[in-house]
């Protein structure tokens, strides 16, 4: 019999009366009553054919279900939601939902997924001009940031998400970003900024009557005060946010503050009671299905047994911990793989401590290969096989055997460094496959490794930058004015003992040197880590004062793996050979601001630069680009036809106040177009139009354009000014070298400095005419340095340049 509407009336009222009584018990933590009350609020919507509000009691059973931890359970109810939202054209609701969806997604570790669905959330927000709910999806984007460990990202967007909260009144919401904002400020190491924005969170928090924000902010507070060694303090915080969420039943945000729990022992060195809390905290996680947060648990299990001395017990937990780090990366763009991996490398690094404390040499080494460039490998991978999915490739990291090969296959001898705590792993592996080690105690060096390869750096680089005037502090970057005042301070005079080189070759070759082939002819590829990329091993000089250049080939890889990849890449270009050669000298330069005050004027000409590449274009037998014919747009259009491309002009890392490059690194070209200058912006009046298309004409051809492009060549060379520098991360440097070779060429040579112009010209010169006898690009450089070196005897002239990639 059909219902009256009376009846029917009578049941929607009680239903919806049922569902605020639920949501009450969720926004309390009671997730379980929440759970059964809102399962009889379904029960009866359903009865009465009620199609929107039965979605938003599906919705919310999903969000008991996520907070529960039973995440795959919490996806299907959201879809169910959204499916019923979307047919009901309920814009808002589906808003709210794609959020949700994103959350679980975010808490399985699939990140590019959760931003894909909060993106679609905010699009949708926008559309509507819904600006309280832009802020929730501005805030949960931010924290997939955080979790990708791009901080200043992340807080810009939990700074606007602020901003509306404090606009609109949404107590709950402003507590929540302000407990995210010091959660970003506590990640960094700042811990009491952290704390400040900790306790408002708190206080507003409590007001609100939000437990389950209550107990994060508790565990928060508790961890900071655990970082600023305040231990006591710490785990009095810690134990009120136990009590808060088991009261409530939240599972996740329990093993949460159990495994911080655990860490507060472990600084303490209880490392009994700190593995018992780290247990307890992993057997939640994993039935709860948190791999990120089982992933954490394990890696410090790991190091705390490490700390015990329980070696093999560590091995096995660290492995474990590596298995989650690796299944997260599945479906992640290359940019955020980068990010991710930065937030994952100790656990590597600690693994190889493990290792090495057993005498497991190779298998370290295997894992000082699975701990490096892996984005890089995955991507260039990608790009081998064609396939336009990039982010869904992976690559399996080189095994022994593989390793051996590689080596045999280059017909050179690899010395891989690792930088492990206090410790600096070096691994020689020769043609023949035998593999040495040399462990090195860096804890007593005069000053950190990272100053040391800074210094060293500077040692090498003096002398005037390539194109440029006499320099000042107004017009150069930082870390510029400290080198121009290292060339008027250290003269590096030729064979004469420069401290750093020696002592730079003291650590990083002394150890090793007995490994080295004899013959000068014979290869030695560098595989650096973190900030030994910027050492300029050509210039370090042994105690007679040689410099490894007069005794060794040289050349650099990010890994093992990239340089394989890099000889798959030659032998595919040999397949489709190209006949093009494309040689760019002194374009007319584009416009930029050096300071944000000044008008942009034109960088200055390099007349050194365009009689190189006519030097070089004779050579090759072909025709110089130079001048106003080398536009950006013209170089572009050329690019995937060479087989050799060679740009002398000027470069740029990340200097420009008013651009921030994402990739850093770029080329200067002619411009296309006179760039309108803009308004200013937060104070900065901007000089250039940036496009994010593949050429955009305004004269600075960028890292990042160059990673969409396609090339085929088997060599590019940038003279110019730190084209071999970039963000230095677990991936190696991030910018143009990487781009070039992922954009498709197999070797390419760049520079670590601002080289000087006229030198660079005679070096560049004479390694086309070695190359015309010897095709190897790594003997060629070397041949041309060591001919530089007679006429410009100090490194600044000549050991700027680095072989990356294929030398064949």
């Amino acid at each position: 019999m059909a219902q009256t509407p009376t009846a029917r009336e009578t049941q929607k009222s009680a239903a919806e009366k049922l569902y605020q009584a639920a949501t009450e018990q969720l926004n309390r933590g009671e997730f379980l009553a929440a759970l059964k009350t809102f399962e009889q609020v379904l029960a009866t919507i359903r009865q009465i054919n009620y199609p929107q509000a039965e979605a938003a009691t599906i919705n919310q059973i999903g969000l008991v279900y996520n907070n529960l931890g039973e995440f795959q359970k919490a996806l299907s109810y959201y879809r169910q939601a959204l499916t019923i939202f979307q047919q009901q054209k309920a814009r808002k609701e589906q808003g709210t939902t794609l959020i949700n969806i994103a959350a679980v997604y975010r808490n399985l570790g699939q990140y590019q997924k959760a931003l894909e669905f909060y993106q679609q959330a905010a699009a949708l927000r926008c559309e509507m001009k819904d600006i309280r709910c832009q802020a929730v999806t501005l805030n949960n984007m931010a924290a997939v940031y955080d979790n990708l460990g791009q901080y200043q990202k992340a807080l810009e967007f939990y700074q606007q998400a602020l901003a509306i909260f404090e606009k609109v009144k949404d107590s709950r919401g402003k507590g929540t970003t302000l407990n995210n904002i010091g959660l970003n400020y506590g990640i960094q190491g700042a811990d009491r900024e952290a704390l400040s924005y900790y306790k408002q969170a708190l206080a507003i928090l409590e007001t609100a009557g939000d437990r389950m924000g209550v107990g994060r902010t508790l565990t928060n507070i508790g961890f900071a005060y655990s970082n600023l060694t305040e231990y006591r303090t710490a785990l009095e915080f810690l134990n009120r946010a136990l009590k808060v969420r088991r009261e409530i039943g939240d599972r996740p945000g329990e093993a949460v503050t159990l495994d911080r729990m655990g860490t507060v022992y472990r600084d303490r060195q209880n490392y009994p009671a700190a593995l018992q809390f780290y247990d307890r905290a992993l057997r939640i996680f994993q039935e709860v299905n948190n791999r990120p947060g089982a992933g954490y648990t394990l890696s410090n299990i790991g190091a705390t047994l490490l700390k015990s001395g329980k070696f093999i017990e560590a091995t096995k937990q660290l492995i474990a911990a590596v298995e989650v780090w690796e299944s997260l990366r599945p479906g992640l763009t290359d940019e955020n793989k980068v990010s991710l991996f930065e937030k994952q490398a100790e656990t590597y690094s600690l693994l190889q401590q493990a290792l090495i404390a057993t005498n497991q040499i190779t298998a370290a080494l295997e894992i000082a290969e699975r701990g490096r460039a892996r984005a890089f490998a995955d991507l260039l991978a990608s790009r081998l096989d064609n396939n336009k999915s990039e982010q869904l490739q992976l690559v399996k990291p080189p095994t022994i055997a593989e390793i051996k090969r590689i080596a045999a296959a280059q017909k050179a001898t690899i010395i891989e460094y690792s930088i492990v705590g206090g410790k600096l792993y070096i691994w020689a592996i020769a043609p023949d496959g035998n593999i040495a080690f040399r462990q090195i105690d860096t804890s007593n060096l005069e000053n950190s490794l990272s100053d040391l390869a800074k210094q060293t750096l500077v040692a090498a680089a003096t002398g005037r930058s390539r194109g440029s005037a006499a320099p000042t502090p107004a017009n150069l970057a930082p870390d510029t004015r400290a080198r121009e005042r290292a060339n008027n301070s250290i003269g590096v005079s030729p064979r004469k003992i420069n401290y750093r080189l020696r002592q730079s070759y003291k650590l990083l070759i002394e150890p090793i040197a007995n490994l080295l082939p004899k013959n000068p002819d014979d290869r030695v590829i560098f595989v650096p880590q973190g900030v030994l990329f910027l050492i300029p091993f050509a210039a370090l000089q042994d105690a007679a004062g040689n410099y490894i250049i007069e005794k060794h080939t040289v050349s650099i890889a990010p890994s093992i793996q990239i340089l394989d990849l890099t000889r798959q890449q030659r032998q595919r270009q040999r397949s489709r050979p190209k006949s093009q050669v494309l040689v760019v000298g002194n374009p007319t330069m584009p416009s930029i601001r050096m300071t944000p005050t000044e008008m942009p004027t034109p960088l200055s000409p390099l007349p050194a630069a365009e009689t190189e590449a006519i030097a070089i274009s004779n050579i090759l037998g072909t025709r110089a680009i130079v001048g106003k014919d080398a536009t950006e747009r013209a170089i572009v259009r050329e690019m995937p036809q060479a087989k050799i491309i060679h740009l002398a002009s000027h470069g740029l890392l990340n200097e420009l106040p008013d651009r921030d490059f994402g990739v850093p690194g770029a080329i200067a070209l002619a411009p296309d177009f006179v760039p309108p200058i803009s308004p200013y912006q937060n104070g900065v009046q901007s000089a250039i139009s940036f496009d994010s298309g593949d050429a955009a004409g305004d004269g600075l051809l960028t890292s990042r354009e160059i990673l969409n492009l396609k090339l085929n060549a088997e060599l590019v060379v940038l003279s110019a000014c730190n084209t071999g520098r970039g963000k230095i991360s677990g991936d190696g440097v991030l910018g143009l070298s990487r781009s070039f070779i992922a954009a498709g060429v197999s070797s390419i040579v760049v520079s670590l400095w601002f080289v000087p112009d006229a030198p660079t010209a005679d070096l560049m010169v004479e390694f086309y005419r070695q190359l015309q006898q010897n095709s190897n690009k790594a003997a060629a450089l070397r041949q041309a340095m060591l001919a530089t070196m007679k006429r410009h005897p100090q490194p600044s002239n000549w050991a700027a340049f680095i072989s990356i990639g294929e030398a064949e």
